[in-house]
This record gives C-alpha cells, sequence and structure tokens, in this order.
C-alpha cells in the first residue's frame, strides 16, 4: 500500500504533534462499541486534529544531522508528542547513537547537587507497541543506554534489521519482556544466541528474526517458547540444533526457517511440531536423511524446502512421508497424496540423477512422438500421390 510521505521537516510534525495533544478532549469511545454512526464533514474536519498515534519518520538521515542521534524527538517542547505514540518508525536515518532515550536524572531541590538527584519514574514512550530502527548501520550495543528498555514499557514489536548489534544481543533489548516480535537480520550477532532467551526473555515472543548473523548454535530455551509462531534463523553457520528444539511446548508454530547454514541432520524432537507446522525450509545445508516420524502428526504442512543437501539414498524421503503425501513431482514439487504440499529436492544428489533420467526419459517420448508424426505425414504425401 502507498503511504504518501509528510513533507514537513520533524521540528513541525513534532509541533503539531504536541499541539494536538494539548488540546483534543479525552475519547469517549471504548472497545467493542460497533453502532458509531458513519462520521459527518463536521467530523471528518474535526478529526483532523485528532492525536497523532503514528509517526513515519524513515529515510530522513539528513534532518538528524550533525549528531545521527535522536535528540531532536527529545526536546521537553515536543513530550506530548511522545506521550500518544503507538508506532515510531526511524528507518535508516543515519543514526549512530539512541543516547538520551533512557532514565532521566532530575533534582529534588534548585541547588542541583549530585546527592539529590534521582532517576525519574516518567517514560519517554509509555504508549509505543512498535519501533523500527532498521537499515542504520552505525547503531551499535555501545549506541543504546543501559536503560533503553526502561522507556517503552508497552513494547510489542522491535524491528532492528540491518543495525551493527553484536556480537551479543544488548542487555537492554533482552530486557524488552512483553515483545511479540523481533526482528535483529543482518546484524553483527556470532557465536551462540543468548540461552536465557524463552527462559527469563522474550518469553511472549511470536516471530523471532535472527537471518543474516554468524550466530553457530543457539540455546534450549528457544523451546520453551510458547507463544511462537515463526522462526527465522537462515543464513548463519548453525552445524546442529539442541534437542528439544523445537520442541513440543513450541504448540504455536508454523513456519521454521533454517535454510542456508551448516546443519548435518535435525533433532528428533522436530516431530514434535508436525501438528502445527505449516512451513519448513531447510534447504542448503549438509542434510543426508530427514527424520522418521515427521508426517505422522502432519496436517497442516504445504511447503517442505529440502533443496541442496547431500541426500544420496534411493528413499528421498522417509516412508511415513511419503505413505502420508506421496512422492514429490521432480519438477513441480507437488505431492501425489497431497497437491496441496509442495516440497522441493532439487539439488540433492539423487534428486538430481533422477531428475535427469525423467528429463531425458521426457526428451526420448518427445522425439518418438516426432518421428511417428513425421512417419504418419509421409504416409499421407504417399496416398495423394497413389
Amino acid at each position: 500500500m502507498f503511504v504518501k510521505k509528510d513533507l514537513r521537516k520533524i521540528p513541525q510534525i513534532l509541533a503539531d504533534a504536541s499541539q494536538r495533544a494539548a488540546t483534543s478532549p479525552p475519547s469517549l469511545s471504548t472497545e467493542g462499541e460497533d453502532e458509531t454512526p458513519p462520521p459527518t464533514k463536521k467530523a471528518k474536519s474535526e478529526n483532523d486534529n485528532s492525536i497523532i498515534t503514528e509517526m513515519r519518520l524513515g529515510r530522513r538521515a539528513p534532518e538528524f544531522l550533525p549528531s545521527c542521534s535522536a535528540s531532536i524527538l527529545l526536546a521537553p517542547k515536543f513530550r506530548p508528542a511522545l506521550d500518544n505514540l503507538i508506532k515510531l518508525s526511524l528507518y535508516d536515518c543515519g543514526l549512530s547513537s539512541l543516547a538520551g532515550i533512557e532514565q532521566q536524572l532530575h533534582s529534588t531541590n534548585d541547588n542541583i547537587d549530585n546527592d539529590d538527584l534521582m532517576l525519574s519514574s516518567t517514560t519517554l514512550f509509555p504508549k509505543l507497541e512498535q519501533l523500527d530502527i532498521g537499515r542504520n548501520p552505525k547503531l551499535t550495543n555501545d549506541s543504546l543506554p543501559h536503560s533503553f528498555h526502561t522507556q517503552f514499557p508497552s513494547l510489542l514489536e522491535l524491528w532492528c534489521d540491518d543495525c551493527s548489534f553484536g556480537p551479543q544481543i544488548p542487555n537492554t533489548l533482552l530486557q524488552m519482556n512483553k515483545v511479540h516480535v523481533v526482528r535483529m537480520t543482518c546484524n553483527k550477532l556470532e557465536g551462540q544466541l543468548d540461552q536465557a532467551i524463552g527462559v527469563k526473555y522474550w518469553k511472549h515472543v511470536r516471530v523471532l528474526a535472527m537471518d543474516g548473523n554468524k550466530l553457530d548454535s543457539i540455546g534450549e530455551g528457544i523451546g520453551k517458547l510458547a507463544f511462537l509462531e515463526k522462526l527465522h534463523l537462515r543464513q548463519n553457520s548453525l552445524r546442529s540444533l539442541p534437542e528439544g528444539v523445537p520442541s513440543a511446548a513450541n504448540s504455536s508454530l508454523t513456519m521454521l526457517c533454517l535454510s542456508s547454514n551448516l546443519l548435518t541432520s535435525l533433532p528428533k524432537s522436530i516431530v514434535d511440531v508436525a501438528d502445527t507446522l505449516t512451513e519448513l525450509y531447510v534447504n542448503g545445508n549438509q542434510l543426508e536423511t530427514v527424520p522418521e516420524g515427521l508426517a505422522k502428526n502432519c496436517t497442516f504442512l504445504v511447503k517442505f524446502n529440502l533443496a541442496h543437501n547431500k541426500i544420496d539414498s534411493e528413499d528421498l524421503l522417509p516412508q511415513d512421508f511419503v505413505m502420508r503425501f506421496g512422492l514429490p513431482n521432480l519438477v513441480t514439487g507437488e505431492c501425489t497424496n497431497d497437491s496441496q504440499c509442495v516440497v522441493r529436492l532439487e539439488g540433492n544428489p539423487m534428486a538430481e540423477r533422477r531428475r535427469k533420467a525423467y528429463l531425458e526419459e521426457e526428451k526420448a517420448k518427445a522425439k518418438a512422438l516426432e518421428i511417428e508424426r513425421a512417419a504418419l505425414e509421409e504416409m499421407e504425401v504417399d496416398s495423394d500421390d497413389e
């Protein structure tokens, strides 16, 4: 959907939002009201001055110069604008620091003294549910204040794609315990993904995207995420998954993306989520087999990508899988017993041999048909000459 960009400068946008917040009456609507009459022209005009709850400030890098920080948002006169925000995008703004988005110190008397300083209990973004700071490659762990998380008590979605966080996830981001969506693709994460995720941190996460990093292992806590629906770990350096990831506790898991890693096997516990999985991507690894029992409870599987692995056995897929779904077409991937399920096997040694044989057979059939057609045409010519 095309969204028209606000051509005003950021201070103008913030000033307008602050003014609206100061002058707009509190809303009288309550959740669940269905009998609201259609707005009149007058009501629509008045609505033009409604409280601003979303700001798309992405791709405005020149306006954040020279500080390359969020300081432009933090002027006290703009505070009313921040109080009401639910969605904020600072995507691709050339940011290198988010200093200032932290617990503030204030004095208890006019004669400021260090002993009289105390942390403010107020927060800068009390209602914010979605924050996008993606594509700011200068943002690192050092760019975040230690109390950054305290300023987003209601945050549900955190988008940090294409930044430079690493080699570990900043602790202040881990402490955003209400988040449902965390995206940190293409950062500089290395080694093991924090073991406390799922045990201490992010226990309510539904979408976890860590593609394009250099992770070589993940903790067993991922297997405890009861609300996890989509797990993206593509293009890392994973050689294995711990047994129990995924597990029966991941009772909401529908999509598991593990492509372009170094996996040589899949954990047996993957069969424990077979009844919820709809999409499983393990292409571009070094798998030689697929666990037995995967299809036992498969009810909703529609995409299973096994392409470009090292499967070289006669039985490309476990017998239980073939009995449930049938054999996949070597070209389209559609399964003979369930055309809704598509299994990609190209790039595996056995699949390539079978595919080559299949194409040669089809080519031979086409050539034979062409010869037969030519013979029939020749017979018709001879008949006409007689």
